[in-house]
């Protein structure tokens, strides 16, 4: 981020997402931030901050090969703040396309730096926003921490079991032969070794031996129906029906297993693909109702 090319594709970035979200200059300050993970790291974050009073913190979480100033999180922390919210889109470790090299589980020191800043800045009460696999990183991360700072949880085209994804994607035969591959190489301390796994509709990637296993073995704690069942916090749901890359039925089965929530809804905005790439304001206008709704604010 340090190099000046960088800085001025982040840059025309974040003035992208100011136009997509026909924001007024004057109603938002955008700001890069440097956040400390607990565990003794550094990620990086957008924050912004609305003119005049705030409603309360958004912490927003990307999904998989994203990072804090791309994709649909992006464009909802800026509609966001213009409707009264400080919101925080943060990087995970394993961010945009490189190697994913890290255990998922330790996602939630960077989304625990997030909830932490806002909580600096005296923000109360607090959201999550986890859009994509960034859905499964927010489960966790409320089911580790029972964090008592965050009073409500956005969740934006999860997609579910990632083994069951794949079994979905590729068939059972083979996302097991490659999850059985991953748990090979670490019986034989092998588990940092690289592999070549195929995504399907998102392409090749690499993953450690450790990072697969982490994501997808019997003992993930990535599963968000066994992460949402002790969440107490209301739940929204979020899906597009033109989705191609999650099936529909997976927000049904979140909902059904949110048996602790005090609220749970679930919504499908017609027409909207992965990113609600083409919904972005109404993808903002429906967080920012619920959220109202929920908050108080």
């Amino acid at each position: 981020m340090g190099r000046p090319g960088a800085m001025l594709l982040l840059a025309t970035a974040i003035a992208g997402l100011a136009l997509a979200a026909g924001a007024q200059p004057a109603a938002v300050t955008t700001e890069l931030v440097r956040l400390a993970t607990p565990d003794g790291g550094q990620t990086a974050g957008l924050a912004h901050t609305p003119v005049g009073p705030p409603r309360g913190g958004v912490a927003l979480i990307h999904g998989y090969g994203s990072n804090f100033y791309s994709g649909a999180q992006a464009h909802l922390a800026r509609g966001l703040a213009e409707r009264g919210f400080v919101t925080i889109a943060t990087n995970l470790r394993d961010h945009d396309g490189g190697p994913k090299t890290t255990l998922f589980e330790e996602n939630r020191w960077d989304q625990q730096a997030a909830v932490d800043e806002l909580a600096r800045r005296g923000l109360a009460p607090l959201a999550m926003v986890g859009h994509s696999l960034g859905t499964n990183s927010v489960l966790h991360y409320l089911t580790e921490t029972r964090d008592s700072r965050v009073r409500a949880v956005v969740l934006l085209a999860g997609p579910g079991n990632a083994f069951e994804w794949n079994v979905r994607i590729f068939g059972r035969e083979r996302a097991t032969r490659v999850l059985e591959d991953a748990q090979r190489l670490q019986r034989e301390g092998r588990g940092k070794e690289l592999m070549l796994v195929d995504l399907g509709p998102l392409g090749k990637a690499l993953y450690s031996a450790d990072h697969l296993v982490s994501l997808r073995g019997p003992q993930t704690k990535s599963d968000p129906y066994r992460n949402v069942a002790p969440v107490t916090l209301p739940v929204l749901l979020v899906y597009g029906t033109a989705d191609r890359l999650v099936d529909l039925e997976v927000g049904r089965r979140l909902k059904a297993a949110a048996t602790r929530a005090p609220r749970v809804d679930l919504v499908e905005i017609a027409g909207a693909d992965h990113g609600f790439s083409r919904h972005p304001v109404e993808l903002a206008g429906l967080v920012e109702r619920w959220l109202g709704e929920v908050l108080g604010r």
